[in-house]
């Protein structure tokens, strides 16, 4: 029987939100959901906990073209759920089902195969709950069969059963995914759609002949049905989630060794090797470290790793299949950067990493995501270390993912990591990196706090002690508190407040006194009293940075007794910035800093406390705590400075300032910018890495030319489109990967409209998705009106699929110059942009990204009036959202306002060639005692 009408289940809608652009699980910060307000109470959205699966039979018949009545890209199925309750009185069963048409349905009892009376199904389109219904009560402890059969669709969504495509000779060749997390299995079949919900699975796909198919656990058996199709069974899966599940419909070939075997596109199985090799050691490293061998659970005979052309997620951790983006699995030294190379190893290990953390043990609901995320982000780095020993990854992951994640948990509406969740919209939203980096983060500190030794044996017990379970936080600190009775008192606070402390050092006559207070980047004075227990480590030397064990102190004001204190020749607190929390100093030790910093060899500076000095004074700065002056004067050390780490994240806060530094002052910046890149650039110049470089020192260069070409360093540039134009006269001889970048983009920001085009058709006939985001950013470099309308039509077309259409619009915008030609395309062809990117809520985004680097009140006006003229064709969502983002521009330019005479003073001083030590003008530091007095 007809159980909804189709139509009310495709509604756009039904989940309650809005999918603005494609969502990644394993980079969060490129997820962006427009919420809806919730339609349904709360727990509505919830199963409850009367009936419980324990085994699924799977059966998908999927159709690439018409056939007969059946319809491309629709599938027929079939599936029988094992389910049984221990209650008495239950006479309902509530389970998800979305996007599909059920034709038949029945209840049978697994003991004598007899039809369970029922009662006419409810099936509600909000929260995507379909209730059975029977008379008389179901049995306790009798298991009973929940069957159907459906017809589903296969959408270009990238989520649920979907389809996508590949090119071969210029023809499209079909073929069907999976991607089920966090609420879409219910889109394949009718499923108890929650992680707790863990069960077997039997898949089987009926397919024709051309197609080759893939799943969790390996082929036992592939026979022909007798019309034309061949019916392939898996074995079947251990106990795991719904969105776990996965299978692949494809004419894929295998490279495989040993229990590891790639998937990919006939075209790109040279492609495969390094994935293979370093997925092989991952596999065994991880194993080993967590002492349980990935085929120590019997169902995992072998794993696939499959690269997928057109997938939501970065990658995906289905048990023993694991998917990926093109991208982040394929490579060829040839044609990949090494920063590439690095990116696949550590997708690589973030997903293996999950069949344990998250496959074996999985969190129970997707508030306590972290348990999941925080495990396979911290292993993305610290796994990647022990199959690529020379990366120094550690360094990379303090700049990256500790102090990436205090950008967003410095604002009020950051949350905790534990973080109730309800509705699809909440479920997808807090895969952020509250979840993945500061999960790690807290990791990274656990392991300092309890010896590596001692971690990996807390590890080892927790993955034993709860193997196959649905795992809260509670499991984990049970664990955790065998080894260290306190953990979870310190610890947990952690994990259940939002946000983190600003710690005030001030000077005592026998040490020192520490103040915490939330640190609040737009919020200077609140009335925000949380606190925290602070991990304290500090250093007044060089030797003391090697001690990362901390140790645990409360209260809002510590003090610290230090023998000779006064004599230091410096006090810094969180050695090698193992706490999670931002530092400042009275202006006495600021001073001792600076004099440091500026010394021979930093005075012995940890390079990662340099680096955290460097991102702490620049969101300081930015929170009004230490004036702008005070913070870009110690930050001249720079100009000496060689090191990666501190450059990184000298990059991530000059890319926020360069935004907010007036217009007319865009000059005296650049200057800056030239003068303190000036001795980095002579370092790394502008060349091919050499044979045994130091990759921190690859990564350090291409940060610098990138800098130096965009700001008009001479030589750079230069060099750049002597590259480009050799490339452009003889495309056979090709640029140094590591070179690309600026290449592309110096040669297409100086080239003609010739240049473009090639470089164009360069993406359009290359085999490597990643030399195609490379080329994607070097046309966003393209400056003119017409180059700029042009890449901007090619977003709007399927030449650039739309995974990465996101992106593409980011390069473009990322250029300063092509912002009014931007604006006016999007005002122009708003219609079209909508339709190509699925909503007028992704005009509202384009339009919002562009706001926040405008910095020109005419270009602002001209969009506020396009919105009011075009409000009732934008719809109440978007045009609500553009309004915000209209506020921010003037919050921006508040900021630039109010901040302007002090960064104009600094850098004109600068141009002016006046003397750069602020911190040695007694007259100064006494003006800083008193500003920071001010502040307690």
């Amino acid at each position: 029987m007809r159980l909804v009408d189709r139509l009310v289940l495709l509604a756009i809608v039904a989940c309650g939100c809005i999918v603005v652009s494609q969502s990644s699980p394993l980079d969060p910060d490129r997820y962006l959901l427009v919420e809806a307000e919730p339609r349904a109470a709360l727990e509505d959205y919830r199963l409850n906990e009367d009936v419980w699966p324990s085994h699924y039979d799977i059966e998908i018949t999927p159709y690439f073209a018409d056939e007969g009545t059946k319809k491309a890209f629709t599938f027929d199925g079939k599936a029988s759920i094992r389910v049984k309750t221990t209650l008495t009185g239950i006479s309902t069963i509530k389970l998800h089902m979305a996007r599909m048409e059920i034709t038949q349905w029945s209840i049978t009892r697994v003991q004598n195969g007899a039809d369970v009376p029922r009662n006419p199904e409810a099936y509600d389109p909000e929260t995507e709950i379909l209730t059975l219904t029977v008379p008389s009560p179901l049995t306790p402890n009798e298991e009973y069969l929940l069957n159907f059969v459906y017809i589903g669709n296969m959408d270009e969504d990238m989520h649920g059963f979907y389809r996508s495509y590949y090119l071969e000779n210029g023809q499209k060749v079909w073929m069907g995914s999976t991607q089920f997390q966090q609420t879409h299995a219910r889109r394949a079949f009718p499923s108890f759609d929650e992680p707790r919900y863990k069960a077997t699975w039997s898949i089987k796909i009926i397919h024709t002949a051309q197609y080759n198919v893939f799943s969790n656990t390996p082929i036992i058996s592939a026979l022909s049905n007798g019309a034309g199709r061949t019916i392939t069974t898996f074995a079947k899966t251990p106990a795991m989630s719904s969105y776990l599940v996965a299978f692949i419909v494809a004419p894929y070939q295998v490279t495989s060794r040993d229990e590891m075997g790639i998937l990919a596109r006939p075209q790109a199985q040279n492609q495969t090797a390094y994935s293979l090799d370093v997925g092989l050691k991952l596999l065994r490293a991880l194993g080993d470290m967590v002492g349980y061998p990935y085929t120590s659970v019997p169902e995992m005979t072998r794993m696939y790793m499959a690269a997928i052309p057109d997938f939501s997620a970065g990658a995906m951790e289905n048990w023993g299949l694991l998917t990926y983006r093109e991208t982040n699995i394929l490579y060829r030294p040839d044609d990949s950067t090494s920063m590439q190379q690095q990116r696949i190893a550590a997708v690589i290990s973030h997903e293996i990493a999950h069949q344990w953390f998250g496959d074996l043990l999985t969190c129970e609901w997707w508030d306590v995501t972290w348990l999941n995320e925080g495990f396979a982000r911290y292993f993305q780095y610290f796994g990647t270390q022990l199959v690529e020993q020379n990366w120094e990854l550690e360094h990379q992951f303090v700049v990256e993912q500790l102090q990436g994640v205090m950008q967003m948990d410095s604002l009020r509406n950051t949350r905790p990591m534990t973080h109730p969740v309800y509705t699809q919209a909440q479920a997808s939203g807090v895969f952020d990196n509250i979840s993945y980096n500061k999960g790690a983060v807290m990791l990274r500190l656990l392991e300092h706090l309890l010896t590596p030794e001692r971690f990996r044996t807390a590890l080892r017990e927790y993955v034993r002690d709860n193997a196959y379970r649905a795992v809260r936080p509670d499991d984990f600190f049970t664990v955790l508190n065998r080894f260290e009775a306190t953990v979870k008192m310190h610890l947990e606070p952690w994990t259940v407040q939002g946000g983190y402390p600003l710690v005030t050092v001030t000077s005592t006559d026998k040490g020192f006194t520490l103040t915490q207070r939330r640190f609040l980047v737009n919020e200077l004075t609140h009335n925000d009293n949380t606190l925290w227990s602070l991990p304290i480590t500090y250093a007044t030397k060089a030797a003391d940075f090697a001690n990362t064990q901390p140790s645990f102190h409360e209260g809002a004001t510590i003090t610290l007794e230090v023998a000779g204190a006064a004599d230091a020749p410096y006090f810094i607190l969180n050695n090698q910035q193992v706490g999670y929390y931002r530092v400042n100093y009275d202006a006495g030790l600021w001073a001792k800093i600076s004099k440091a910093l500026h010394s021979e060899g930093f005075g012995g500076i940890h390079v990662l406390n340099r680096a955290q000095l460097v991102d702490d004074l620049f969101n300081l700065a930015r929170g009004d705590v230490v004036p702008y002056g005070t913070a870009l004067d110690i930050l001249e050390y720079l100009k000496e400075e060689t090191e990666y780490a501190p450059w990184l994240a000298a990059v991530n806060g000059l890319t926020t300032l360069a935004r907010r530094v007036h217009e007319e002052d865009e000059q005296l910046f650049k200057h800056h910018i030239l003068d303190i890149f000036g001795k980095v650039y002579g370092v790394v110049k502008f060349q091919a890495p050499a044979t045994g470089e130091r990759r921190v020192h690859t990564y350090l260069r291409q940060n610098v030319l990138q800098w130096a070409c965009n700001y008009g360093h001479e030589e750079c540039s230069e060099a750049a489109v002597k590259e480009f134009e050799s490339f452009f006269q003889n495309p056979t001889v090709k640029v140094n990967p590591d070179l690309r970048q600026v290449v592309y983009c110096e040669g297409i920001r100086k080239g003609t409209r010739q240049h473009f085009e090639f470089l164009w058709n360069q993406y359009l006939t290359s085999n490597m998705a990643t030399e195609q985001i490379l080329i994607l950013q070097g046309l966003g470099c393209a400056s003119s009106k017409e180059l700029v309308n042009i890449m901007l039509d090619a977003i709007t077309t399927e030449n650039i699929r739309p995974q990465d259409k996101s992106n593409a619009y980011t390069y473009v915008i990322n250029n300063a110059y092509t912002l009014p030609h931007v604006s006016a395309y999007l005002q122009q062809n708003h219609a079209i942009w909508a339709a190509a990117h699925g909503s007028y809520l992704n005009v509202a985004s384009a339009f919002n990204n562009l706001l926040a680097r405008l910095k020109n009140d005419a270009e602002k006006n001209k969009i506020s009036s396009f919105i009011e003229t075009n409000k009732a064709v934008l719809g109440t969502a978007a045009y609500d959202s553009i309004k915000q983002g209209l506020d921010d521009y003037e919050t921006n330019k508040q900021f630039t306002t109010k901040n302007r005479d002090e960064i104009r003073d600094f850098l004109k001083k600068k141009a002016d060639g006046g003397a750069a030590t602020v911190l040695t003008n007694v007259s100064l530091i006494v003006g800083l005692v008193v500003f920071a007095l001010s502040r307690q």
